[in-house]
């Protein structure tokens, strides 16, 4: 199944620092950095989820002092595992799409650069996103954990960084993670450019599909990912305990 393979794919691309299984479910641990790497994901195996199990891997959340939080697929074989955590008051959180696209020919941008370090490409990150020092530790960590093929990509003008992306193939997929662009140069086609470059990386690489995600209330970015062929596959969201969500 489709959205199994890609499920995999991303999963193995954004890995967490820790992992355990239950029913076929991976419960990710990354010291509460990103929800999707501190999260109850469905794996190739995955059975609906029963009440014992919601309450087993509650606990195995709570014992590591994180808050228990689901992502669940647009799958209608784990719709009884979504009733569950709504009877057991869990809300609604971040309804995110994903996307797809076959690879062309597109050349990279002669502006993007192609880095090895991860340290210093998440400096360029942390410049050009604006995202708060706290946590790129842990993403850092994340980073250094990828175990596939992976190229970190930066834009520049001039000296400055505008522009920066991250791209990991796994089985022949290309996941595109982690596109920024500085405040003061959006609207002005960079992270087309820089995700034109990954992909045509992706290439050399024998990817010939290319997928990611996106919150689905960023239009911006859907119509940016429209216009280089990515399409709807599925979707996904979070369901975290009431208390949690506010």
């Amino acid at each position: 199944m489709k959205i199994k393979s890609i499920e995999c794919a991303a999963l193995a691309s954004w890995p967490a620092l820790e992992e355990e299984t239950r029913a076929g479910w991976l419960l990710r641990f990354a010291k509460g950095y990103t929800k999707r790497a501190n999260s109850v994901n469905a794996g190739a195996t995955a059975q609906p989820l029963t009440e014992a199990d919601i309450a087993a891997i509650e606990a195995r959340f709570e014992a590591r002092g994180l808050p228990p939080i689901f992502r669940l697929v647009s799958d209608p074989v784990f719709a009884s595992t979504d009733e569950l955590l709504i009877a057991r008051g869990y809300r609604f959180f971040d309804l995110s799409l994903v996307m797809t696209a076959s690879l062309d020919a597109a050349a990279p941008s002669p502006a993007l650069r192609f880095m090895h370090d991860a340290a210093a490409w998440l400096d360029l990150f942390q410049a050009v996103s604006g995202k708060p020092v706290a946590g790129q530790d842990v993403h850092l960590e994340i980073l250094r954990s990828i175990q596939h093929p992976c190229a970190y990509a930066v834009s520049h003008e001039g000296d400055i960084p505008v522009c920066c992306g991250l791209a990991v193939v796994v089985d022949g997929r290309v996941g595109l993670f982690d596109i920024a662009t500085r405040a003061t140069h959006r609207g002005r086609g960079l992270a087309r450019e820089l995700c034109r470059g990954l992909l045509d990386w992706a290439r050399t690489q024998g990817a010939s599909e290319a997928y990611l995600q996106v919150v689905g209330a960023n239009t911006a970015a859907v119509r940016l990912y429209e216009s280089l062929g990515y399409r709807y596959a599925y979707h996904y969201w979070y369901r975290v305990a009431k208390s949690l969500a506010g």
